[in-house]
């Protein structure tokens, strides 16, 4: 049986999604997107990043990315977006914001969130009918798969299919799944946290400290709290009273001599 990831158990391999403000092209011609990917190629040494699957679309940007330290990827990505925005703010004669708020991060938990992403991402030019078939996108890291080209080494190669000889077809294999149906994600993070905890819903409604640590790892993933309300089985306003209520207790134990 092969070992389970290291890498992936410490959860340093992450989902980045870019996107252009107000969902406008933030990628007009081809040689804006070859610009990000040599802005790419210029800096993920620097930050001690692999780049395990990419695509460039015409508003936005899918990376997966793995580091050591959680902090490099964001120190990269800030370095990338924000070189990439003056040149497009320089290019197209405009000012003010390029991107649409931070970008997404998604912590990729399990190798079969991570084969799901990887297809969902080279699937994304072909669900958009800008081309028939994965291997056709000139922007994306389908083809480097075949060729061992681009980011991509053997050591990733390796890491992913196990030094598997013939990954090419567990590659192609993989089956397209929506994995940004949010209704259903969320179920299938809250299941995979309550078995990792060993805990139950009640556990985190009813006890302050299992609240803290569930909001704390639910920030990773952006959610609202009226959807975390949703999954919990209370009201917005309950959670409201909850959060309120674990801040001023932590506040008073801050305060006790």
């Amino acid at each position: 049986m092969p070992r389970k990831s290291r890498v992936l158990l410490s959860g340093k391999v992450c989902h980045n999604i870019v996107q252009g403000i107000n969902k406008e092209y933030i990628f007009k011609e081809n040689q804006d997107k070859i610009k990000y990917l040599n802005l790419l190629r210029k800096y993920y040494e620097e930050y001690k990043i692999d780049i395990i699957c990419y695509c460039i679309m015409n508003n936005h940007t899918h990376l997966i990315l793995y580091s050591e330290e959680i902090k490099n990827i964001s120190m990269f990505m800030k370095r990338v977006n924000s070189i990439y925005a003056m040149y497009y703010n320089k290019k197209y004669n405009r000012v003010g914001y390029v991107f649409r708020d931070r970008y997404k991060s998604i912590l990729i938990l399990s190798r079969k969130q991570l084969y799901k992403c990887i297809k969902y991402i080279h699937m994304n030019p072909v669900k958009a009918n800008i081309v028939k078939n994965e291997w056709e996108y000139l922007f994306s890291s389908y083809k480097d798969y075949f060729n061992k080209s681009g980011f991509l080494n053997q050591r990733i190669l390796d890491f992913l299919f196990y030094k598997s000889q013939n990954y090419i077809e567990k590659f192609k294999s993989i089956p397209y799944e929506d994995i940004y149906n949010e209704k259903v994600k969320i179920k299938e993070i809250l299941k995979k946290y309550l078995n990792d905890e060993k805990i139950g819903l009640d556990n985190i409604i009813n006890e302050r400290k299992k609240l803290e640590k569930f909001l704390l790892y639910f920030e990773n993933y952006k959610y609202s709290k009226l959807e975390l309300a949703n999954i919990l089985g209370i009201s917005k306003a309950t959670l409201y009273r909850k959060i309120r209520k674990v801040k001023k207790e932590n506040e008073t134990k801050i305060a006790r001599p």
